[in-house]
Formats: structure tokens, C-alpha cells, sequence
């Protein structure tokens, strides 16, 4: 709870991954992906359950190993390649009303491909939110070497041309505005708001800026590799740090 408001954190932990098989039980530091997440969630100040969404037998047994609530296995046709995040969302806040008679002011999503995430970017993310008059916030990333300014566009016959910056002047880097990437370390949002819009973005969401290494997500084994190099260089392996 936080300022009166209770909290359901759900964790989307499909079996079937064509990048990584596996990769929601691989074994990363330690521990399978998906515990790093259910761990920060339960760890949080302000979260009052979490909970994982998944169509796996042997994912939600570890997910219930590491504390996660699994009330149900997610329907199949929630757990294909074309089901959304946002599908699989709405099924649980059903669930939870019509079967659990549960219901909760705040949705958070804690994606186990983000676990680098930690306890304190899900504490704070609330907190700015409810500080705020917005309706959800969504991790973001400030670009570098990819911001726009630094695009080019390339022709048939192999001649690049500037995206934004038309003439490819060489700029300093005072001249280029800051702009900022989706990434997947934190989704909060009220709950009629996101079951009204159908998704984390829209015209009343505020973003929490999080540093580069926070943004890698694991998609395939190049990213599994450099996130597990990144804990063990800063110390996740001795326990979720702050």
C-alpha cells in the first residue's frame, strides 16, 4: 500500500520464447530469470502481492518456489506469439475480480527480461507517479550514439543520407536535444485507466529515466550473456542490491 492505494504486481512468464528457449527458467547468477523480478517485486515497500502470468507448469512451480502467487496457468490462446502483454494483463485483473474477489488501485508490471531492474526503481517509480497527477509511469532511457541527430537513412545503391540532421554536419553534442527510448524496467499504472486505454502509453503518462545498463533487456543469448556480465561486475549475484 501507498498513500492508500494497494498494488498488484504481475510478472508475464510465457513458456514459449523463440529467441531464448528456456529463458524465463534459465539459470542467470544464481537464479532463474523470472526469480529477479518476483524478488524485487516482493521486496518492494508498496507492493501488496505479486503474482506471475504464465501458460508453464514448471515456471510457476519456481515461481511459487520464490514467493510469486500463481492462481492460475494462463489460458493457451493467451500465450501465443500474437496474445499482448496487455491480453494477458486483463485476464489476471479479471481473475482476480471475478474469481479471488481482489481487486487493485495499481498495476504493475515487472517484465522478467528486465532483471536488472531493482528495488528501488519500482519504489520510486510509485512514488513519482503518486506525487504527480499522471496516470502511469514507464521506464525511459536517454539515447546516445542512437539518437536521431546521428541517423542516416541508406539507398539502393548504398548512399546514406542524414534521418533528421539532412546535411550529416558533424554536431557537438550541446547542440542535440535529449531524446529518450521505451525500455522495460517499470510499468505502473491505475488500474481502470489501463484496462480503459489498453496500454501503459498514452497522453497522461510520465516517464523514470533509468542509466543505460538498466535498459538492457534479454531477448536472445547475446543479451543474456552481457546482463549476467553486468551482475556479476556490479554485484547482483550477492543479493538484489537497494
Amino acid at each position: 500500500m501507498y498513500k492508500n492505494n494497494s498494488f498488484l504486481a504481475i510478472v508475464p512468464a510465457r513458456g514459449g520464447s523463440k529467441g531464448l528457449p528456456g529463458k524465463n527458467i534459465k539459470e542467470l547468477c544464481g537464479k532463474p530469470l523470472v526469480a529477479w523480478s518476483i524478488e524485487a517485486g516482493l521486496k518492494s515497500k508498496y507492493v501488496d502481492e505479486v503474482m506471475v502470468s504464465t501458460d508453464d507448469e514448471k515456471i510457476a512451480e519456481i515461481s511459487k518456489k520464490y514467493g510469486a502467487n500463481v492462481p492460475f496457468l494462463r489460458p493457451s490462446e493467451l500465450a501465443s506469439d500474437t496474445a499482448t502483454t496487455f491480453d494477458a494483463i486483463k485476464h489476471t485483473i479479471d481473475y482476480y475480480k471475478n474469481e479471488l474477489k481482489k481487486e487493485f488501485d495499481y498495476i504493475v508490471l515487472l517484465e522478467p527480461t528486465s532483471p536488472l531492474r531493482e528495488v528501488c526503481d519500482i519504489d520510486r517509480a510509485i512514488e513519482i507517479l503518486l506525487e504527480s497527477k499522471a496516470d502511469s509511469i514507464v521506464g525511459i532511457c536517454k539515447t546516445e550514439s542512437q539518437n536521431p541527430a546521428f541517423l542516416v537513412s541508406k539507398d539502393e545503391k548504398g548512399l546514406i543520407s542524414g534521418y533528421e540532421n539532412k546535411d550529416m554536419r558533424v554536431l557537438r553534442r550541446q547542440e542535440i536535444k535529449d531524446v529518450y527510448f521505451f525500455e522495460g524496467t517499470i510499468y505502473v499504472s491505475k488500474t481502470d485507466v489501463l484496462l480503459d486505454k489498453k496500454t501503459f502509453y498514452h497522453d497522461n503518462t510520465i516517464g523514470y529515466e533509468v542509466p543505460k545498463y538498466k535498459s538492457l533487456e534479454i531477448d536472445d543469448i547475446d543479451d543474456f550473456v552481457m546482463v549476467e556480465a553486468i551482475m556479476n561486475y556490479k554485484g547482483y549475484k550477492n543479493g538484489l542490491s537497494r
